[in-house]
Parts: structure tokens; sequence; C-alpha cells
């Protein structure tokens, strides 16, 4: 019989980011998004960080490094790498970094569905319940996000095109480049770029409130006065003003 071993708290943090790049990963299924790269991954749980508090729920500790594909958390990685290791995680195009401090790989991650199924029982617990329902609304208000800009790209549609040329007025690479776009415009990224150098030391100080939350409630704000909102709708408008943000830039 095995006997019985404490779990420590660094081990119960990295058990906490595994639960938590899993449900990033299942919702992003969820919600009909394109595959995960690494680079969207770690924005994408650098921006989950930043705005959980909107939903009451404590971020991770987290040290993310500044990298030229945007920030980068190491027990993130390792996480992702065990969980692809498990089963339960899908990897497609698997290239690895030469640097050895980095312990980075690239390529596209999907749940399995022994993945699913693992997150699923996840769920099952208060706490996984609300990070998940936090997580998946998250990324429902990406996918709004993407229908909104394809929509705008109606006056490109002219009279008698192919069904085939409506159906790919945004391909999926383009809405890759929008995800990526709205999630390197979070207010809370942009301020840990002009303070930190290399290092985007952003951690949880009890009642913190970043910039993200702060932009999140502000919004909430002025839009219930107009009609009454979810917190989905919310998220759904802060990513729309990013992504205006974003368009501006470049234009």
């Amino acid at each position: 019989m095995a006997s019985r071993k404490p779990v420590t708290l660094a081990d119960h943090e990295r058990l906490q980011f595994a639960r938590w790049v899993l449900f990033v990963l299942a919702a992003n299924e969820a919600a009909g998004l394109p595959p995960v790269t690494r680079h969207r991954l770690h924005a994408l749980l650098f921006m989950s960080f930043a705005s959980s508090r909107y939903y009451g729920i404590t971020p991770l500790r987290q040290r993310a490094r500044r990298t030229e594909h945007g920030p980068y958390y190491r027990w993130a990685h390792i996480a992702l790498g065990g969980l692809v290791l498990a089963g339960l995680v899908s990897l497609e195009g698997f290239r690895a970094h030469p640097k050895p401090r980095d312990l980075q790989f690239e390529g596209v991650f999907r749940p399995t569905l022994a993945g699913l199924k693992v997150a699923r029982t996840l769920r099952k617990t208060l706490a996984g319940r609300a990070l998940y329902q936090f997580l998946l609304d998250l990324s429902l208000a990406a996918a709004r996000t993407m229908n909104e800009a394809h929509e705008r790209e109606a006056p490109r549609i002219q009279v008698g095109d192919a069904p085939a040329r409506i159906a790919s007025r945004i391909s999926p690479h383009e809405q890759s480049q929008i995800l990526d776009e709205v999630l390197e415009e979070d207010l809370t990224y942009q301020q840990a770029v002009q303070w930190h150098g290399d290092s985007l030391d952003h951690r949880p100080i009890e009642n913190e409130t970043t910039p993200t939350v702060a932009g999140l409630s502000a919004l909430d704000a002025r839009l219930q006065r107009a009609e009454r909102l979810n917190r989905k709708d919310i998220l759904t408008a802060y990513q729309s003003v990013l992504l205006k943000r974003a368009q501006r830039e470049v234009a």
C-alpha cells in the first residue's frame, strides 16, 4: 500500500497551474476559437490573471518573463508539458527552443477527450466551477469580438460573390491575428511592459485592482446605466475596445 505524502505549497501551486492551463484550453475549445499556440496560451494566462478579480477569483502567484513573443510563465509551461505527457493535451507542430533556460517549445495545443473528461471532473468543485465559468466567459467574449470584426468586414462583400468568398472573409489566420492583437492591448499587460524590463512581475496583492479590472469595472458602471448586462457582456465590450485600439495603432 502506498504511503501518504503531504502536498507541499509548491506542489499545490503547480497543480493549480495545471488546472488553470487545462481549463483555458478546454474553454477555448468550447468557445470554438482557433487552436491555442504557445504564444497565445501565455497571453491568455496573463489576461485571465489580470481580470480574474472581476469575477471574485484570486489569480495565481505569477512572474512572467517578457520575451519577443509576449509573456512567458515558466510554471505554466512545465504544467503544459505535464498535461501533454499525460495525454490530456494534444500537441501538433512540435518545435523546441535551443535555449536551455527557457524550457519552451512551440506547437498548437488542444485538449484531448481524456483532458476534457478530467476538466469536467475538476469543475464539480465550487472553486473549479467558478474558475471554468470565468475562463469560458473570457473565451466566449473573444468569440463575440471576432464576430463583430467579421460583421465589420461586410462592406468587402460584393453582389454575386461566391459562398466560398463570403465564408472566408475572416480566415483562421486572421482570427488568430485578431485574438493576438486584443491580448497584447490588455491594459495590465501594457502597464507591465512600460514599468518592467525583461520581467513582467505582476503578483496578486490582497484586494488589488489591476488596470484590467479597473477598466472592466468602469465599463460595467457605464453600461449598466443603459441596460442590464452580465459579466460576459462586459468582457466582450472590454475586448472590443482593445481591438479598436489595436486597429487604430495599425492605421
